[in-house]
Formats: structure tokens, C-alpha cells, sequence
């Protein structure tokens, strides 16, 4: 929390340079307006003083004031991660599913040459950045094939209702950001699950099932894929986590109005008590997440050793 509240403080420029009327244009005060503003947000006391508000501020619940939107910390965020949390959700759900079909497959051929192309083509992919990615789709639905929006969170003026128009617009948009985070977390999801059913496939009771004459169907997700789940339902909380951080950065790229979109302008207009808001709210999701799959890890674990 040290870091969150001292960092943004030591970013160059002063955040009221920023408060023009339109959020727009770069404006100059005099020295009694600028203290005026300080005094209003807090930032006239001594930074250790500062410090201690910020803590006791979090404590209530309250993380302060942003000094550009004017609107509470709290409100601004939790409007911006209802866009995140939908494409993060999406992407995971489609990532998920994929990585465990393939890998699950890739492991019922394993060595042979669809195992090899499988497994080598997820290992380029698992080392291409998320903002290259990003870009490649952007740059082909711009240029090739215009059937997709490539920026915004929704079509301009449109009427925001429950209508079938308005909630097929969002769909639209959200697919390029969740496809490049589906693209980016598959090849974790694939190795996971290729590796954990190599090795139930070669347990002694694939073997009894084979000489019943079960169908590969039958073998495959009937008997070793519920075997196989604990380490991927593990991975897929953790992956949570790393979604979330390549969300900030596939937002900017395609201007998705979430999280990652907050951060740019927090950090463009320093605005002190925005930006440490945020900072505290995602270092507690993963923190949190990484907790509830270690905890689910620790919690199988014990149950498989009974």
C-alpha cells in the first residue's frame, strides 16, 4: 500500500494543470486557486499525514476523491470493472473450455505428429506478448475484414435499454478484446490439461478399460478427465489473475472502456488519488484470487490423499 500512495506523487507535472473546464485543455491557476484545490482533496497536509488518511480511508471503505472525474474513487472503479470483469469472464470461459479440449486431445495422440503440431503451435503462442497479439487483430478487422468494431465499449448515442439491439452492440465490441485475451491464456490451459491427461492415461485403469472394450470417448472423459480437473480447476483460478493484468493492457489497444482505459487516464491527468485507488483494488483481486486457488489446491489435495 506504501508503493500505491508514494508512486503516483512522484509523477512529473501538478494533477491541476489538468482541471480545465471541458477536460480537455491544459489551464493555469494562481497560487490561491491551486491551494484552495489542494486544501479541498488533502493534498496540502505533509505527505506522512496523507499517508495515514489514505490507510484510515481505506479502513472505512472510502478511497477518496478523483481530482479529475470528480467522483468518488470507489463509484469510478466499480463502473469501469463491470466492462473488465464481462470480457475477462468471456475470455476465460472461451479459453477454458478450448485449452481443455485440445489438451486433452493433444494427450490422447501423444506422440504422434497432431500432438507435435498441436504442442508446437501453443508454444509460439504462449510466447508472443499480449500487445503484439492485440495489434495483429486489430490491424487485420481494420484492414481485411471490417465486419467487427475495433475500438469503444459501445456504438455512440446509442439507447442504452434491455433491448436485444443494445445488449448485441456490446457483444460486438467486447469480441476482438476477449479474443486476444482468449488467445493469450489458451496455451496455459492446453499444457495443463495435455499434461495432467498424459499422466492419468497411463494409470493402471486405462488399461482395464481398454480391455473392456470401452469406447476412447468413454476413457477419455469419463474416466481420466474428472481425474485430471484438480491441477486445471487450480490453473483457472490463477490464470484469473493474469487475465486481469493482460486486460489493462488489451484495453488500451482496443480503447475499452475498463479498467486498463482508467489506469491511462489516471496516470495522463495524475490524478494521485484515482490512480492509488486502483492500484488497491486490483493488488487486493489478486491477492485474493491467488489465495482462493492455493487454498483449493491445499483443499483437493487433502481430499486425494484420504
Amino acid at each position: 500500500m506504501s508503493v500505491q500512495f508514494f508512486l503516483p506523487r512522484y509523477l512529473p507535472a501538478d494533477p491541476f494543470l489538468f482541471l480545465a473546464s471541458d477536460g480537455s485543455d491544459v489551464v493555469s491557476y494562481t497560487e490561491e486557486e491551486i491551494m484552495k484545490y489542494k486544501e479541498y482533496y488533502g493534498l496540502h497536509k505533509p505527505l506522512l499525514e496523507q499517508y495515514f488518511s489514505y490507510i484510515f480511508g481505506i479502513l472505512r471503505g472510502d478511497l477518496g476523491y478523483s481530482i479529475y472525474f470528480k467522483e468518488k474513487v470507489m463509484s469510478l472503479i466499480l463502473k469501469r470493472f463491470i466492462w473488465t470483469f464481462g470480457i475477462v469472464v468471456f475470455s476465460m470461459s472461451i479459453s477454458f473450455i478450448a485449452g481443455i479440449f485440445l489438451g486433452s486431445f493433444s494427450a490422447w495422440k501423444w506422440e504422434t505428429k497432431i500432438d507435435d503440431i498441436l504442442y508446437q503451435i501453443m508454444v509460439i503462442l504462449s510466447e508472443i506478448p499480449g500487445f503484439i497479439i492485440a495489434n495483429i487483430i486489430l490491424m487485420f478487422f481494420i484492414i481485411r475484414w471490417r465486419v467487427l468494431p475495433t475500438a469503444g465499449g459501445m456504438t455512440p448515442f446509442i439507447e442504452v435499454s434491455l433491448s436485444w439491439k443494445f445488449v448485441f452492440d456490446l457483444i460486438k465490441h467486447a469480441v476482438l478484446p476477449s479474443l486476444t485475451l482468449s488467445l493469450l491464456r489458451l496455451p496455459d490451459f492446453y499444457f495443463i490439461s495435455r499434461a495432467s491427461m498424459i499422466q492419468e492415461l497411463q494409470k493402471k485403469y486405462v488399461e482395464t478399460a481398454e480391455a473392456k472394450s470401452l469406447s476412447s470417448y468413454v476413457i477419455l472423459w469419463k474416466h481420466c478427465f474428472p481425474n485430471a480437473m484438480n491441477p486445471i480447476l487450480t490453473r483457472f483460478l490463477l490464470s484469473m489473475q493474469m487475465m486481469f493484468n493482460a486486460s489493462l493492457i488489451v484495453e488500451n489497444v482496443f480503447r475499452y472502456p475498463g479498467i486498463g482505459k482508467l489506469i491511462r487516464d489516471a496516470v495522463y491527468y495524475r490524478d494521485y488519488l484515482l490512480l492509488q485507488g486502483i492500484f488497491f483494488m486490483i493488488t487486493s483481486l489478486i491477492l485474493g484470487l491467488s489465495l482462493l486457488g492455493e487454498n483449493y489446491y491445499r483443499y483437493m489435495e487433502k481430499r486425494r490423499k484420504l
